[in-house]
Formats: structure tokens, C-alpha cells, sequence
């Protein structure tokens, strides 16, 4: 049965335009997925507004290592005050969709 666990989450480089308050913000995921070549997409499902609405990642395979894979994905937007993000992986196998919503509760960044 494939199983999807949340390895890793790191901040992408900031950036701006001079003179705009609009930020560029965003992060990483890794994603780890077991028995290896069970997942055929994984993705990043996040939302800026509380879940009001949805946006996806695609992530692409970085690594196959010790019976398991590494996925990664990104997501990236422009703000300009301090937004918390809620977040949730997913990979899809043969047998269906299985996430890690962090036992239910939603990942959380906050840019």
C-alpha cells in the first residue's frame, strides 16, 4: 500500500520589484512516498484564503533511495502583507489517493 509522509519544507528566494509593497513568496516541499514506483504523480495542494479556494503543484521525482521515493514541489505567489498558507500533500497510485493533511489539521506557512 502506498504511503505519503511530508519530508521537508524550505522558503524559495524572495524577491520584488523596487518601489512595489508586492512580494514574490513561496516554498518547497519534499515528499516521500513508500514502496518506490507505487506513486505516479504527487502534488502540493494549497490555499492562501482558508480553503475559499484551491491551487496545485505538480511535483516531479528528485530521488529513489532506500525502498522509497522523493518527490518535490513548489508553490510560489506575490503579496503584499503577511499571509498564512494552509497546505496538504497527495500521491496517486494505482489503488487511488492517499494525503498527508498533517492528521487532519493542514500544513501551515506563513510568508
Amino acid at each position: 500500500m502506498l504511503t505519503v509522509r511530508l519530508s521537508s519544507t524550505q522558503p524559495l528566494p524572495g524577491g520584488g520589484t523596487p518601489g512595489s509593497s508586492a512580494v514574490q513568496r513561496g516554498f518547497r516541499v519534499g515528499v516521500e512516498i513508500r514502496p518506490y514506483f507505487e506513486a505516479y504523480r504527487v502534488a502540493l495542494v494549497w490555499t492562501p484564503d482558508g480553503w475559499q479556494s484551491t491551487r496545485y503543484a505538480s511535483g516531479q521525482l528528485t530521488q529513489i533511495a532506500n525502498g522509497g521515493e522523493i518527490w518535490s514541489a513548489e508553490a510560489s505567489w506575490v503579496v503584499t502583507q503577511p499571509t498564512t498558507f494552509f497546505y496538504a500533500v497527495v500521491g496517486v497510485g494505482f489503488d487511488g489517493q492517499v494525503w498527508d493533511n498533517n492528521g487532519g489539521w493542514n500544513y501551515r506557512w506563513v510568508s
